[in-house]
């Protein structure tokens, strides 16, 4: 059985690229399908775990390979904005003049490629999960029995390859936070990002990430966990912010293999060598009175409705060596810009399409965002996401 998955997940990998030879994808057309997905994990054993014991032990490893059997899916490359077009040529008259547009062309090319180097991606949960809790409660809003909840996972590709994937799970090795804050710890277990395959240049022109030309990429996720309940008062609370999480991590030419990707998948039982700082309390269960045997009414505590927003940030910086040669952009720049009957991605009208569902199978709540150009049909991008 073993071998069977392992031969399943290296199928999947060689699928989305990570496996692929020779050098870093181009970028795709001016027409792609943009597919994001958001994985929120569940387990039924992390209660048994919580209750006081004179060790807490990890539980079962997660790993690249069998989280990426779960959400692998096909996409292109997302919205690019904040590119100066105009780019007029304009006569020598005077050398006082030549050094005047030299020095405004500059500054032009200069926020141009400023303007490039940050991207920003909203992903999370389309509405409310309604069970952090497998079953309610009649001791209270924080009673921990019955948690679920085991962390996220989040994925985009670019066609068939691998933009970026991050996967972390509740820290089973703290779990006596909780029990004793009301809070939880998330532990990184698997990163793989491409940036070659990255939202970066953020340009509406079909430009290719160097290292050469952009270094230190930036990859920088935050994941806010939010909840509204009512208390015993009985008061509302909507949309509170329980707890958040960063993962922030700087990547060079030298940390990425042959095939531009950065890699890093924590062994079972380690410490992560990347730190998701941050925390979160618990999900409060929502206060309800409800019938009981002898015709009145007792106090209930329900499973816990929360929500999950995930801000996933690309930024670089430009090289010295990128902006000494910024003539020779500019014109290269000006000869993408000439086709003016070929339209880009920055010129068109998106589609969006967002399903959240349950996968039994997998014990998760998956969160599919879909973007494509105003030429996609609805029936195809329903098609895509497997919708009627």
């Amino acid at each position: 059985m073993k071998k069977t998955l392992l031969f399943i997940a290296c199928l999947l990998l060689w699928s989305t690229g990570l496996f692929a030879k020779g050098e870093a994808p181009a970028k795709p057309s001016s027409k792609p399908l943009i597919t994001y997905k958001t994985i929120v994990y569940t387990d039924s054993t992390l209660t048994d775990e919580i209750a006081p014991k004179p060790d807490n032990t990890e539980g079962p490893s997660r790993s690249f390979g069998s989280d990426l059997l779960n959400v692998v899916g096909n996409a292109a490359l997302g919205v690019a904005t904040g590119y100066i077009s105009s780019v007029v040529d304009l006569g020598i008259q005077a050398i006082g003049q030549l050094i005047t547009m030299d020095r405004r062309h500059k500054e032009e090319w200069m926020e141009t490629a400023s303007k490039e180097c940050s991207f920003t991606s909203s992903l999370g949960t389309l509405y409310s999960i309604n069970d952090f809790y497998s079953h309610g409660s009649e001791l209270g809003a924080l009673d921990p029995s019955g948690i679920q909840f085991n962390g996220i996972g989040c994925l985009a590709t670019i066609e068939n390859d691998t933009s970026f994937y991050v996967s972390c799970h509740l820290n089973r090795q703290k779990l006596n936070r909780i029990k004793d804050h009301s809070k939880f710890e998330l532990i990184l277990d698997t990163i793989v990002i491409n940036p070659y395959h990255s939202h970066l240049p953020n340009s509406p022109l079909p430009l290719s990430f160097s290292f050469a030309e952009r270094k230190t990429f930036n990859f920088k996720m935050t994941i806010q966990i939010k909840s509204s309940w009512m208390d015993f008062t009985p008061s509302l609370h909507q949309d509170e912010v329980l707890g958040e999480f960063v993962l922030d991590i700087p990547i060079d030419s030298t940390d990425v293999d042959e095939n531009g990707s950065f890699i890093y998948i924590r062994k079972a039982g380690q410490e992560a060598q990347y730190a998701l700082s941050g925390e979160s309390f618990i999900v409060p269960r929502s206060y309800m009175q409800i019938p009981d045997d002898s015709l009145g009414l007792r106090d209930h505590f329900g499973t816990g409705q929360y929500s999950l927003a995930v801000t996933v940030e690309e930024s670089c910086e430009l090289t010295p060596e990128y902006q000494k040669n910024w003539r020779a952009d500019r014109k290269y720049r000006k000869s993408l810009a000439q086709d003016k009957g070929k339209k880009t991605s920055f010129d068109e009208v998106w589609k969006t399409i967002t399903r959240q569902t349950w996968d039994e199978s997998l014990q998760s709540w998956v969160v599919t965002i879909l973007k494509a150009p105003a030429d996609y049909s609805i029936k195809t991008m329903n098609e895509q996401l497997k919708l009627k």
